[in-house]
């Protein structure tokens, strides 16, 4: 996936790659940055988690669920990348696609990285997390979740699914 990224940044001297390496498991979270040309300190994430369990959980029993649970949710965030990178959109804020280690297993990599934002002072004014997108066994298309989350931003998205999305219906959930 850091290649991946690499990739896409080819050619732009505002965006670095790297993996952030977490000192109790071996998986690294990878951190795709495109820094702000006006208000840097300001940073969007958007991220997912980039593990997958089959077998742990289920037994064995799923042959892929990474496919879904999250490579759909990577996918996704390296489309937006492709789109905004290749356009040669130059945000105000600073932008950081994360792809999250050791998430299916107790939120680790995402935990990491926020304690380590926090402690460094870091000013993250948004999240966008995306997870098992384009998932075909829920009654909506789109879930925005109310809980422990920022409800002007989820009013903003879901502005933005209507306007852009009118086909897709959309709901609440709550993660607990």
């Amino acid at each position: 996936l850091r290649d991946k990224w690499q990739a896409l940044a080819q050619g732009r001297d505002d965006v670095t790659v790297e993996l952030y390496s977490h000192p109790r498991w071996a998986q690294p979270s990878v951190i795709l940055t495109i820094t702000g040309t006006e208000n840097p300190e300001e940073i969007v994430v958007i991220g997912g988690h980039g593990d997958s369990i089959n077998g742990y959980f289920f037994a064995g029993k799923n042959h892929a669920p990474g496919a879904d649970d999250n490579a759909s949710g990577i996918a996704s965030i390296t489309e937006i990348l492709r789109i905004i990178l290749q356009s040669g959109y130059k945000p105000s804020k600073t932008i950081q696609a994360m792809a999250y280690a050791a998430e299916e297993v107790g939120l680790r990599g995402s935990g990491e990285i926020a304690k380590a934002y926090k402690e460094a002072d870091k000013n993250v004014i948004g999240v966008l997390q995306l997870d098992m997108t384009n998932y075909m066994g829920s009654e909506k298309d789109i879930y925005l979740y109310t809980d422990f989350t920022n409800s002007a931003q989820n009013e903003f998205v879901g502005t933005l699914v209507d306007q852009y999305l009118p086909e897709y219906t959309r709901g609440t959930s709550r993660c607990g």
